[in-house]
């Protein structure tokens, strides 16, 4: 049984919805996560030091991520949309970004006050929620040298 959605041209079934590639993309970040917890759980509890420790329990997440995750031979560098394109690079068409954890959400709304010289206090569910950031790989990319640059 199909139904019309309103103003979208687009159709679901009522018993079998679609699942999203944004959904798709959560449940990869959420799959990769729980591998990276147990990367850094392991590398704290093998550290030979207690400053060594230290270190793994500092560092975020993504670094697990993007440095044991993600990473893939010949992958050296991992950027956002914009930072490749500031770079001079293009994003290779057809490839998937990578998802990772972006800034809480609290945070950039006090950024974004800040810079308009407001001032705003996050709440405490603002700074625990954080939203999906999509990053790209250097092997997901072409530069100017590489496309042969017309002068």
């Amino acid at each position: 049984m199909k139904k019309a959605e309103k103003n979208t041209g687009k159709t679901t079934t009522t018993e079998n919805t679609e699942i999203t590639n944004r959904q798709k993309q959560f449940d990869r970040l959420l799959q990769a996560t729980s591998t990276a917890r147990q990367i850094k759980t392991r590398m704290i509890e093998e550290a030979h030091s207690v400053a060594v420790a230290v270190y793994y329990a500092s560092l975020p997440l993504n670094h697990f991520l993007t440095s044991y995750v993600y990473k893939a031979e010949g992958i050296t560098d991992f950027k956002k949309f914009q930072e490749w394109k500031q770079a001079g690079a293009s994003i290779i068409k057809g490839t998937k970004a990578y998802p990772i954890w972006g800034q809480p959400v609290g945070i950039q709304k006090e950024e974004r006050a800040e810079e308009k010289g407001e001032s705003y206090e996050a709440t405490i569910e603002e700074n625990k929620r954080f939203p999906m950031c999509y990053v790209f790989s250097n092997l997901q990319v072409t530069t100017a040298a590489e496309r042969g640059s017309v002068c």
